[in-house]
């Protein structure tokens, strides 16, 4: 007959506890300096800090405060807003659904470059966004006979599904 052996649970260790850090009650200084808005105030306490927790060889800390400072110098001096390109400002209202905006770009843009097909295209969106099949149909024929491949796009745009059966863009068929 086997027995079981008796097993002892051996003994678990006593958690060890990290000691603080001396430069920790300096970061959650710094740390709610950026986060209520002071952060001129918050430099001056993090980049001794993150000096200190170096030279320590703190490397928690001083990546903290190196987090934190950049956090602060951001919010001194914001990013500066960068006007983008018309087009690139004509796809964003696309993108917004704001087809009468976009159309508005677009037809200088258009004026500006009568021979890029992008353009028409995009125009054609616009119009369709805004439920003119007619003119959305027109800039897409001038679109596609300036660049065939856009055909591509035209079956794919969901901004089309709607006018995609009226016969008035019968002549993307066989394309």
């Amino acid at each position: 007959m086997a027995t079981k052996a008796k097993s002892t649970a051996a003994p678990k260790p006593a958690p060890t506890q990290a000691l603080p850090s001396p430069h920790a009650a300096t970061l959650g200084k710094g740390m709610k300096l950026v986060d209520t808005g002071k952060p001129a105030e918050a430099l001056k306490v993090l980049e001794p800090l993150l000096h200190d927790a170096q030279a320590s060889g703190e490397w928690a800390i001083k990546r903290r405060a190196q987090i934190y400072i950049a956090l602060a110098q951001s919010k001194l001096d914001p990013p500066k807003t960068v006007t983008g390109d018309p087009l690139t400002e004509a796809q964003g209202h696309l993108n917004r659904r704001e087809g009468e905006a976009a159309l508005k770009l677009l037809d200088k843009l258009v004026k500006a470059h009568p021979g890029t097909g992008t353009l028409h295209y995009l125009r054609a969106v616009a119009l369709a966004q805004a439920e003119n099949a007619e003119g959305a149909a027109e800039a897409l024929k001038k679109a596609l006979e300036l660049d065939a491949d856009l055909v591509y796009l035209w079956h794919m745009e969901p901004d089309f599904a709607a006018m995609r059966k009226s016969p008035l863009f019968g002549f993307t068929e066989g394309r």
